[in-house]
């Protein structure tokens, strides 16, 4: 039986790692059916599958080392069509009427910027229709069209802000997007067997974790849910549990975020290895206006995990990201002639995030204390914002990462 017209909305959003097969497709569409027996009405926006990403983003620099945007946007936004087409027919073989759209479709209207789009509008009629008539709608994350009637993508995690967009358009009850992980962890718990859930955050606890690079949600989609007031929960999509929910207010729960205030304690460790660090100095404004559009060419922003600029007289550009992203980049910036460019690689980033202390120098002297008990020498530290990044050489020894999390991020 259809849930009726006047049935409560649910947004859902599955990640890539969620839809790896057709197995996975199946399992999701169990779980969706499940979820209108209860009496809801359900709206799904879908990553692309597993890597289709990363290997449709290969066959492109194959094709050309710079391939045009606007041509990138044609051919990622394909990942994600092949993936609602699929639950489609996999919500069909479990008796639910379904039918997908892509964003276009579905009224998501972005800006110009190809592959790093915004949403500016979502009309939703369609979707709205389709509700009506008792569908289950799969929309295609990640996507959208220009008022030019260009296929734009959002960026980097661009799904999840698509499923905020459309819950806050629709009226939905909640959005949930739903991942690999059984909510908003403490660190990753394949790395810290000790790694804890957090049972509630605010949207701007969420957004200070979301801006350390910590890939768990979107910070765009953070900043929309609370620009909206968009209830979110984040959690698993392979067993069931309460998992995370953001909104208005902070956790309260006992030795949580409210309590943290006489000492540093941040939200979440996250580590990224296989990083780098490119410093890009001139003191000339002329040479800067030469040097700054070749490294722009060469930057490619979904690679960064965080930057630093100091511009006036001159410019002093500090970037922190991939590897394999920044090469190219320094590559620009030695063939323009930049005067002074400084390379750091096979850096391992610990990033410490959500916490905003009384004194940084402080702060220093507590991880300092820990770098040394671990037995790590020649790190280096940043503070970011409300973030704390530690970097060191090649990979530091797995107690660095229990302890930090012992210390700084117990319950």
């Amino acid at each position: 039986m259809a849930p009726s017209t006047e049935a409560p909305i649910l947004v859902r959003k599955y990640g890539g790692s969620s839809l790896t097969g057709i197995d996975r497709i199946a399992a999701v569409a169990r779980d969706l059916r499940e979820q209108r027996r209860r009496g809801y009405q359900v709206v799904v926006v879908v990553s692309a599958m597993g890597e289709t990403t990363e290997e449709l983003n290969g066959l492109a620099l194959q094709a050309n080392p710079n391939p045009p945007r606007r041509e990138m946007d044609m051919l990622l936004s394909v990942g994600e069509r092949i993936t609602m087409s699929l639950l489609a027919m996999a919500l069909d073989a479990e008796g639910c009427p379904a039918i997908s759209y892509t964003g276009s479709q579905c009224g998501i209207i972005t800006d110009g910027s190809h592959t790093d789009a915004r949403i500016i509008e979502v009309r939703g009629d369609r979707v709205r229709e389709s509700l009506s008539r008792g569908q289950t709608v799969i929309v295609a994350g990640f996507q959208g069209v220009s008022r030019e009637r260009e296929i734009t993508t959002l960026g980097r995690g661009g799904s999840d802000t698509t499923a905020v967009a459309l819950a806050a358009a629709l009226g939905a009850e909640a959005c949930e997007i739903l991942k690999d992980v059984p909510g908003v962890m403490s660190a990753d718990p394949s790395r810290v067997s000790e790694a804890w859930r957090h049972e509630q955050l605010s949207w701007e606890e969420l957004r200070r974790i979301a801006s350390s690079g910590c890939g768990v949600v979107h910070i765009r989609a953070v900043e929309y849910a609370a620009k909206h007031g968009v209830p979110l929960r984040v959690g698993s999509s392979f067993e069931a549990g309460p998992g995370t929910r953001i909104g208005a207010e902070a956790g309260t729960q006992e030795g949580g975020i409210l309590e943290r205030q006489s000492r540093y304690r941040p939200l979440v460790l996250t580590v990224q290895e296989n990083a780098a660090r490119l410093r890009v100095a001139d003191p000339d404004p002329a040479a800067i206006n030469r040097l700054l559009p070749r490294l722009l060419e060469k930057l490619d922003t979904t690679g960064i995990i965080t930057e630093w600029l100091d511009s006036g007289q001159g410019m002093r550009w500090e970037v922190l990201g991939k590897g394999t992203v920044l090469t190219p980049v320094a590559d620009a910036a030695r063939a323009a002639g930049a005067p002074q460019v400084h390379w750091d690689a096979h850096l391992t980033c610990l990033s410490l995030a959500g916490g905003r202390p009384d004194s940084w120098l402080e702060v220093q002297r507590q991880v300092a204390a820990i770098l040394e008990e671990a037995g790590v020498q020649n790190a280096g530290l940043r503070a970011d914002g409300s973030t704390l990044r530690i970097l060191v050489p090649e990979t530091p020894p797995p107690a660095l990462e229990r302890l930090l999390h012992d210390r700084l991020l117990q319950r």
